[in-house]
C-alpha cells in the first residue's frame, strides 16, 4: 500500500505531546502513525495508526520502521517524542539509571534517526523533528541527568541538520518548557537518595508540581510541532509557549553572572 499524503510517524503518541501532535498532523493533512511500547492499551485517536514500538530496542525500532514504509511507502516527518524524566540531584542518581535515561532520551533518538534517515534521503526530502525542552537550553538543578540528555539532542540535532540539508532532510527541535501533563508523577526519582539533599529535592518536587500544574496545555507544543513540520522555511530552534521563549532569549542576552543568580533565585537554592 502506497499514498500520495504525506506521512509523519510520532513516537510515544499514547498520551500528552505525543498524542496531541499525532491529532494535530492528521488535522494538517497528514497520514500519522503513533506508537507506544503497548499500543493495545491506547484509547484509539480517530484515523491514526497505532503500532508497538521500544524506541530503547534495536529490533522493535527496525520492525516499526518497516510496517510503516511497508503500509505507506513513504515517512515524510518524524517527530522523536518518546522519552523519561528523572528527578534527582546528580550524585543521587546512579549511573544505571542515567544510562537507562540517555537510552530512551538520547539513543532512542539515534536510533529512530539511523532507521528513518535512509528511506527520507531516497525520497530526496523529510523532516526529523526532535522534541528537546527549555532545559537543553538552561540549568536545571535536581534534574542533572534529564537536562544532559535535552543538551545531548541539542548538540546532535543541530550537527546532523547540517550532515543532512544536501539531500533534501532537516533535522529540526521543538524546545517546550514546562506543560500540563503527567511528566512529573512519570518521572523516575533518585534511585540512591541522601540525606544530605532531601531538603531541597523536596522544595524542588514541590516547586516542579506547580510548574507543571500551571504549564501549557500539549496542544501548544503539538502547533509547534505542525509549524515545523509545515514550514516552508523551517527554523532550526522552534520554541514552545511563552516561558520557553522567554528562557532561550534571557538565555541568550542576560549576562552569565545574572542568568546564575537568577536560576538560583527561581530554584530556592541558597549560597
Amino acid at each position: 500500500m502506497t499514498t500520495n499524503q504525506p506521512v509523519a510517524l510520532v513516537t510515544g503518541a499514547s498520551s500528552g505531546i505525543g498524542k496531541e501532535a499525532a491529532l494535530a498532523l492528521v488535522a494538517a493533512g497528514f497520514d500519522v502513525v503513533g506508537t507506544s511500547r503497548d499500543a493495545a492499551r491506547v484509547t484509539p485517536l480517530g484515523s491514526v495508526t497505532l503500532l508497538d514500538l521500544d524506541v530503547a530496542s534495536d529490533p522493535s525500532v527496525t520492525t516499526a520502521v518497516q510496517q510503516v514504509i511497508e503500509r505507506f511507502g513513504r515517512i515524510d516527518v518524524l517527530v522523536n517524542n518518546a522519552g523519561v524524566g528523572s528527578m534527582g540531584a546528580a550524585e543521587e542518581t546512579s549511573i544505571a539509571q542515567a544510562q537507562g535515561v540517555f537510552d530512551t532520551n538520547v539513543f532512542g533518538v539515534m536510533r529512530m534517526v539511523k532507521a528513518v534517515l535512509p528511506h527520507m534521503r531516497a525520497q530526496g526530502r523529510g523532516r526529523i523533528i526532535n522534541i528537546s525542552s527549555v532545559v537543553g537550553l538552561i540549568p536545571s538543578p535536581y534534574m542533572a541527568v534529564y537536562a544532559a540528555s535535552k543538551h545531548a539532542i541539542e548538540g546532535y540535532s543541530e550537527s546532523l541538520d547540517h550532515e543532512i540539508r544536501e539531500h533534501g532532510v532537516r533535522a529540526l527541535l521543538v524546545e517546550p518548557a514546562y506543560t500540563s501533563t503527567g511528566f512529573e508523577a512519570n518521572s523516575a526519582k533518585p534511585d540512591t537518595p541522601l540525606q544530605v539533599y532531601a531538603k531541597q529535592r523536596h522544595t524542588f518536587d514541590r516547586l516542579m508540581v506547580q510548574a507543571i500544574r500551571d504549564g501549557d496545555p500539549p496542544a501548544v507544543v503539538a502547533k509547534v510541532i505542525v509549524a515545523a513540520a509545515t514550514d516552508a522555511k523551517p527554523k532550526l530552534r522552534y520554541t514552545a509557549g511563552p516561558v520557553a521563549g522567554r528562557a532561550s532569549a534571557l538565555r541568550r542576552v542576560v549576562p552569565a553572572r545574572a542568568f546564575d543568580k537568577q536560576i538560583r533565585k527561581l530554584n530556592q537554592l541558597t549560597g
